[in-house]
């Protein structure tokens, strides 16, 4: 009996981790989004220019660098499937949920597109900074040498700067200086004045410099200085806030409101506006509140979408589709129901133990094959095939933007709240064997015992459980029967000589 009970009290410990196995499963489907994709971008300067199309700010034309991978991402919760399927109107129910994740998609793109913008600033900046000072100072030398050096043809001037060393790689080193002067926190349009009229300095130094006696004695005037300081203030005035500082901000709005209107400063359709204040706030990071660009870039993304998605056809397939994971969760879940009943219910009988199949056989991990075993192994064929870019190359027709956005995708990622199920599975696969055992060895220790009547009269019920060879008696007979040769031939003809006597 105390084997029994040590049995028993096994079965039960390992009962209570099934019964902890089954509930994880079941609840995970509630406190962890049912499906969640993540698509990693690496956009290269060409196909962020074919994406977004060329932006000006002012006169100033956007410079786009090849970009650090960004990271969006889309999750469905359960609840959000639940919802429509008890809603009166499930198509306007549906609509609305399509409405509510064209909002979480604006939020989630908009401070990854003013991170991506804050890179283009940064580019735009150093290339305008560099495009001006060498402009003005090229500008500057040539009408120099023309006034020093009268019918001077073109090629000549061009043999002059050569000599002075003013050419591509100068004011490449100078665009370092540039970009130093605006990483240094400190920079304003004076400064970028001064570092210009400095650069032209030094460019009238290196005429000086020369052979030419003509160009010898050359010095940077007051009036040239005046000249210098309006043109910058033209052309990067753009970029400074009120207080005349270079700002990086000011530079993000400015593009990322080219971006909310199309570029083309068109209005942005009436639905646009729909996105909630709140939601437009998240959009920014935890450091800083939304700026009005942010709410307006965010408006105009989810209002893209809507108007793409929206309508009552798509909101149908949705709604079916929302059915389908819905179906397949509630599939799941019953294995998992049925099991912990089981569990519940056999925990007061002397045997506890229940038969663990149900869940792995009535495919309780069905939502983790539907939901991450097969698309994340339609992404492994999609990267052996040489990823969406390769793919896009090979379907004819398709249009430019979208090859672009797919040769921009670096990786996609899939997740589901089916994971739990998943690994509540493998570890019942585990615990199948030692289960298995105690629950073999408690069910021969727990069997009926029968006494020797019911035994025999068990038999007696079952003619079948008898041996099939005859059964020969022994016998004991006097004297050596090796000795008396009429017992013995008796005996081998089968009869019995003392009996006939």
């Amino acid at each position: 009996m105390k084997s029994v009970q040590q049995h028993r009290t096994a079965l039960m410990i390992m009962n209570v981790i099934v019964a902890l196995l089954c509930i994880a499963s079941i609840a995970g489907y509630f406190f962890i989004p049912l499906f969640t994709v993540r698509v990693k971008l690496t956009p290269s300067a060409e196909d962020l220019r074919t994406i977004v199309g060329n932006i000006s700010v002012g006169d100033v034309e956007v410079v786009y660098p090849d970009l650090e991978t960004m990271e969006l991402e889309l999750s469905f919760d359960t609840i959000e499937f639940i919802g429509p399927v008890f809603s009166s109107n499930p198509i306007a129910e549906t609509e609305a949920l399509i409405a509510r994740k064209a909002d979480d998609i604006a939020v989630s793109v908009t401070p990854a597109l003013r991170s991506v913008v804050t890179q283009v600033a940064e580019v735009t900046l150093v290339e305008t900074v560099k495009t001006e000072v060498s402009q003005i100072a090229t500008d500057k030398a040539k009408e120099l040498i023309a006034d020093a050096i009268p019918d001077i043809s073109e090629d000549e001037q061009q043999a002059i700067l050569e000599e002075a060393q003013i050419n591509d790689e100068y004011f490449e080193m100078k665009s370092e200086e540039a970009l130093e002067l605006l990483n240094s926190g400190t920079a304003d349009l004076g400064a970028v004045q001064d570092f210009a009229a400095d650069t032209v300095e030094e460019v009238y130094d290196k005429l000086s410099a020369t052979d030419h006696e003509e160009l010898s004695d050359l010095t940077l005037s007051e009036e040239d200085r005046q000249q210098i300081d309006e043109i910058v203030e033209e052309n990067i005035g753009e970029f400074t806030d009120e207080e005349g500082n270079l700002s990086m901000d000011t530079i993000v709005d400015l593009i990322l409101s080219e971006l909310a209107s199309d570029g083309e400063g068109t209005a942005s359709a009436p639905a646009v506006r729909a996105l909630s204040l709140e939601a437009a706030a998240a959009a920014a990071p935890a450091s800083a509140a939304a700026t009005d660009t942010d709410e307006e870039l965010a408006a105009t993304i989810s209002g893209y979408i809507r108007d793409f998605l929206i309508g009552e056809s798509s909101a149908a397939i949705f709604y079916y589709l929302g059915l389908g994971a819905i179906a397949l969760m509630a599939f799941s879940m019953l294995a998992w129901v049925y099991l912990l009943l089981k569990v519940f219910i056999k925990g007061f009988s002397m045997n506890p133990a229940v038969k663990l199949k149900a869940p792995i056989i009535l495919w309780g991990w069905l939502p983790f094959l539907i939901f991450f075993l097969i698309p994340s192994a339609g992404m492994l064929a999609v990267d052996l095939a040489g990823g969406f870019g390769a793919l896009a190359g090979r379907v004819a027709g398709i249009p430019e933007v979208v090859a672009a956005v797919f040769r921009s995708i670096t990786n996609i990622s899939f997740m589901t709240s089916g994971l739990f199920a998943f690994i509540a599975a493998v570890a019942l696969i585990i615990l199948f064997i030692p289960y298995n055992i105690v629950k073999k060895t408690l069910t021969l220790e727990l069997a009926p015992r029968l006494t020797p009547e019911e035994e025999v009269d068990y038999i007696s019920q079952n003619p079948s459980l008898m041996p099939q060879e005859p059964i020969v008696k022994e016998h004991t007979v006097p004297g050596d029967p090796y000795l008396d040769e009429e017992l013995f031939e008796a005996d081998r003809n089968g009869t019995d000589k003392s009996n006939e006597e």
